[in-house]
């Protein structure tokens, strides 16, 4: 049978000090009602000594914060998700913060769920990468007096921050790049998670490719369960049309890509040149490397966090349009292009 553990009457029996007055201590009140400096180092000596540990669900009925963030992505195992989730994590823990992660897999009823669970946890805020369909239960939270933060995705939340990247400008980068080698059939392989024509990356990827007289040559994919299915897909396309370059929307469909073009035997660049939005480690080593879309993660995180930090140490009772903040991308060139 374990030992009850030591609550804040028995520290206060122990140290023949009122109730109250622990209190005042262990919640960090002892400068403001006038308890000297010995008493308590006395009651934070005997309070580790005893193992006490405050009740974080009481605690947050009396404060109305939790000290939690809920952070939801599309995938945490996708190293772009898991990297921004890293550094989130480190700057809100530096903050006095903890943090609960969820992944969505593109699931909207998934993400609903989610967003249930935080509000049963009653987190301070939320960091969210949004699934289309969630824009109702959003509003809702912010409604409410829920800090929210949207990033990577943006679906006209009114009202609601977010952290973009020049999606648009990043991929108009990359298409000028190839055109400047000479390439003159580029292909985009893309996520398209409801309408293609909505889709920055498409956008910037059609303009760049109208601006420079060459024929259009898109393949929006839906999201995928399975790393199978995109090599299928991917497989497909560069069987069926003859390109002399291809770009890839997302680091996991240049990856696929990769593998695809690997196995088929073709040469990059001389066969097929090849650009991927996102960095990833695997393009950094391969060889040839593979020239890349940079997104800039530690930027994205850092401005995430100031975002919400803002918002939870002054909060607006009253609901204003939402800032959306774009980062600029960087095109990272290697010997695929």
């Amino acid at each position: 049978m374990t030992d009850p553990k030591p609550s804040m009457s028995d520290l206060a029996r122990k140290l023949n000090v009122s109730k109250t007055t622990i209190s005042f201590i262990l919640n960090g009140k002892a400068k403001e009602k006038r308890i000297s400096e010995s008493l308590v180092e006395k009651v934070l000596a005997e309070a580790a000594n005893l193992g006490y540990r405050p009740n974080q669900f009481a605690q947050s009925l009396r404060t109305g914060r939790t000290n939690i963030i809920g952070l939801m992505v599309e995938d945490i195992s996708n190293p772009f998700y898991a990297s921004i989730a890293k550094l989130i994590e480190e700057k809100v823990y530096r903050n006095g913060y903890k943090i609960v992660y969820c992944s969505t897999e593109n699931d909207v009823m998934r993400g609903k769920e989610f967003l249930t669970m935080f509000s049963t946890l009653s987190v301070d805020g939320c960091i969210i990468a949004p699934t289309l369909g969630m824009e109702q239960e959003i509003r809702d939270m912010l409604e409410k007096g829920k800090s929210v933060v949207l990033f990577d995705r943006y679906f006209g939340n009114d009202g609601i921050d977010a952290v973009m990247v020049d999606n648009q400008g990043g991929m108009y980068q990359a298409v000028e790049h190839l055109a400047s080698r000479g390439a003159k059939n580029i292909g985009l392989i893309a996520l398209a998670l409801n309408d293609p024509e909505k889709e920055d990356r498409i956008i910037g990827f059609k303009k760049a490719i109208a601006d420079h007289g060459l024929p259009t040559h898109v393949f929006p994919v839906p999201f995928k369960w399975g790393h199978e299915e995109y090599l299928e897909d991917i497989s497909r396309i560069l069987t069926e049309n003859q390109l002399d370059a291809v770009v890839f929307g997302t680091n996991y469909l240049g990856i696929a890509g990769l593998e695809v073009i690997n196995q088929s035997g073709l040469r990059i660049p001389e066969d097929i040149a090849m650009v991927s939005f996102d960095d990833h480690d695997l393009f950094r080593i391969h060889r040839p490397g593979i020239t890349v879309v940079a997104q800039p993660i530690e930027a994205i995180a850092q401005k995430v966090i100031d975002t919400l930090m803002q918002k939870l140490q002054k909060p607006v009772m009253v609901q204003k349009p939402g800032e959306v903040i774009t980062l600029p991308t960087t095109l990272i060139v290697r010997a695929s292009s």
